[in-house]
Formats: C-alpha cells, sequence, structure tokens
C-alpha cells in the first residue's frame, strides 16, 4: 500500500501546476493563505509550507501584509541553490561543528553550501567573498574574522539587506542578523561557580583576542556580572599569543583564572606549572568552548560547553526564512550552553550544570 502523499506537497503541486500551465501569470496574485486553507481543508502551517518551498525554489516572491506573487520565468532562473558560508579558521571544532549544522539543515531543501576559509591575517578575505558573489549564491552565512569589520563587500551586503547571517559573533558597527552561543550566560554560569563553590575573590579574565570581539566582551561582562553581585575582583587581561608563559608569573597571584578559551586555558595551565604553579591546588582554571581535549588534561579543565551545530543549523534556518520572507523580527538568536565541571577548579569530574 503507497504512503499518502503529505497535504503541503499537495497544495504545491496544485499551485505549481497552475503557474507552468499559464493558469497564473508573472506577478499574478496566488489564492490567499486562508482561501488554500479552505479549498484543501488543511491547516495555515500546512499552506505555509507548501509557500515557502514555492518562494525558496524561486516560483514565487512574497509581498509584506498583501500577500504571494508568481515569479518571472527570467527571475526564476536566475535564482541559486548555493549558499555562501565563510567560516574564520580561528577554531577548527567551532567552524567544522557549524558547518555540519548549516549542511544538515539546508540539504533537504535542495540547497548546497560553497564554503570558504579565512587565512590567519584575512589578506585574501575581500577576493574569497567576490568569488562567493561571482558564483550567484543566494544568502550568507558568515563566521566574522577578525578584519571582518574592515570587509566594505560585507558591509555593502548588510546594508543592501541582501541575506546575510553572522554565526559564533557579530560584527562592530554592522546591524544584521547574528547566532551566537548565550556566552554572557555561560561566563557567569562559570564565574558563579568559583565564587560560591571554591570562595574565590580575585579573578583574571584573560584573553588573547580583543574584548571588543563581540563573543569576548559578553564572556567577559558574563564574568564581571557574577563579580560584582558577589563582590568578588575582576581583572581584564589581554595578552599576545606569544607572551602567554611570561604572563603566568603574574598570574600566579590570582586566586582563579577564566581563560577566555579552552585553548588558552590550557596555555595557561602549562604556563603556571612552569612555574611551580599546582592546579587547581593553588590557582584555579577554567575555560569555555568544551573542545574534545578538555576532558583529557591533567588536570581536566572545567569549561563552558557550546554547541556548534546547533549554531549552524539555526543560522541556516535564520537565512532560509530570510529568503523565504525577506525581513524577520528578531535579529540575534542565542544557542544555550552548558557548565562542565571538571577538576581545574577543585571539584572532582564530569559534574554537569
Amino acid at each position: 500500500m503507497s504512503r499518502q502523499k503529505p497535504m503541503y506537497k499537495v497544495v504545491k503541486e496544485y499551485l505549481l501546476s497552475k503557474i507552468k500551465t499559464g493558469e497564473l501569470l508573472p506577478d499574478d496574485r496566488v489564492p490567499s493563505e486562508k482561501e488554500l486553507m479552505e479549498m484543501f481543508q488543511v491547516s495555515r502551517i500546512t499552506v505555509r509550507k507548501a509557500i515557502d518551498e514555492l518562494v525558496l525554489e524561486g516560483f514565487l516572491y512574497r509581498l509584506q501584509g498583501i500577500g504571494s506573487f508568481v515569479r518571472k520565468k527570467e527571475e526564476h532562473e536566475k535564482i541559486s541553490n548555493l549558499i555562501g558560508v565563510f567560516l574564520s579558521s580561528a577554531s577548527d571544532f567551532l567552524s567544522v561543528g557549524i558547518l555540519r549544522g548549516i549542511e544538515q539543515h539546508i540539504s533537504s531543501l535542495g540547497f548546497h553550501a560553497v564554503v570558504q576559509f579565512a587565512d590567519e591575517n584575512g589578506s585574501s578575505e575581500k577576493e574569497k567573498f567576490k568569488r562567493l558573489l561571482e558564483l550567484n549564491v543566494t544568502g550568507f552565512i558568515v563566521f566574522p574574522h577578525i578584519s571582518t569589520p574592515q570587509n566594505e563587500l560585507v558591509k555593502r551586503l548588510v546594508v543592501e539587506k541582501r541575506p546575510v547571517v553572522f554565526v559564533d559573533r557579530t560584527v562592530e558597527g554592522l546591524d544584521g542578523y547574528s547566532v551566537e552561543s548565550d556566552n554572557l550566560k555561560g561566563a557567569f554560569d562559570v564565574t558563579k561557580h568559583l565564587i560560591e563553590v571554591h570562595g574565590h575573590r580575585r579573578m583574571a579574565f584573560v584573553t588573547w583576542e580583543k574584548s571588543k570581539v563581540s563573543s569576548v566582551k559578553d564572556r567577559y561582562q558574563g564574568a564581571s556580572l557574577a563579580c560584582s553581585e558577589r563582590n568578588a575582583n575582576l581583572t581584564l587581561i589581554e595578552v599576545e599569543k606569544g607572551r602567554i608563559k611570561q604572563l603566568c608569573q603574574e598570574l600566579k597571584n590570582f586566586d582563579a583564572i577564566f581563560a577566555c578559551t579552552d585553548l588558552l586555558a590550557v596555555e595557561i595551565m602549562s604556563g603556571l606549572q612552569m612555574y611551580g604553579v599546582q592546579v587547581p591546588r593553588d590557582v584555579a582554571v577554567v575555560g569555555f568552548d568544551d573542545l574534545p581535549f578538555s576532558v583529557f588534561v591533567q588536570p581536566s579543565l572545567t569549561t563552558v560547553r557550546q554547541y556548534p551545530e546547533r549554531m549552524g543549523e539555526k543560522a541556516a534556518a535564520i537565512l532560509l526564512s530570510l529568503l523565504s520572507w525577506g525581513e524577520l523580527p528578531i535579529k540575534k538568536h542565542y544557542v544555550p550552553t552548558k557548565l562542565i565541571v571538571r577538576s581545574s577548579c577543585g571539584c572532582g569530574e564530569h559534574h554537569h550544570f
């Protein structure tokens, strides 16, 4: 016995047949959602799914508050099923997870990701964006690199309201759509743990990226909030990548170190051990990311888990909604984080909060 066809496909095929036979001409308004609901005795969700797919496939376009209309054939043929994905090479774990989430969401809808990676200094970023534009990608998902705020092409795309979604962090000065981890809440949780469970009062927040980077700024703000509410002191320290070992002479005077990333936390633990400082007995160290190695370092790292695949899925969903609707009411979207307590803060192993 054959499975019954989903009703949204029935509605979709009905509209498609009207377009292909010429009963609905370019710029004709298709039946309203209410009319289609009554015609097929289905819900609004079913009708919207059918129309959404026809918009994404380029057969229809929407005018907000008015309805859906047939797109001209030449315009439909111009529409690409390619999505430009620009990823930072700063964290392979994050980038790969984000890309996996994007592909899982878009592949079933007939879209394909064209991926470009930023190089270390961002010198070829403009050329890589131009390449994506030349391929006629229909939208962009961008993991901003340190040089992205200076990229005039990216600014132009956002100003022109092209479908662009930033992922992992926002770009200063650009009012675009974004999907980020809830960095503020994650940093608040781990700092609160250091204060309330372990009694630490003198803490350092260490970063090798500038504190104006949105993810760094939010983590520092979360840690600051936890400290101010509990009468603890927090010192912001920005350090160059090559100077972490020298910094550890200063860091041994704090009760606890909150490293902005797991990679930085591990470098700090290594540097402290060179000076004979034991973690967590003398100084507690925590990180942010929960990279795969975090459980294997000695002591195992207390950190905040991010969910890059969820970020990728959400970014792809927002981008496809932008392609379908043109605008969305909410610009900033957050993916929850989770505190993972191990040994480097002074606790036992594998307590999840």
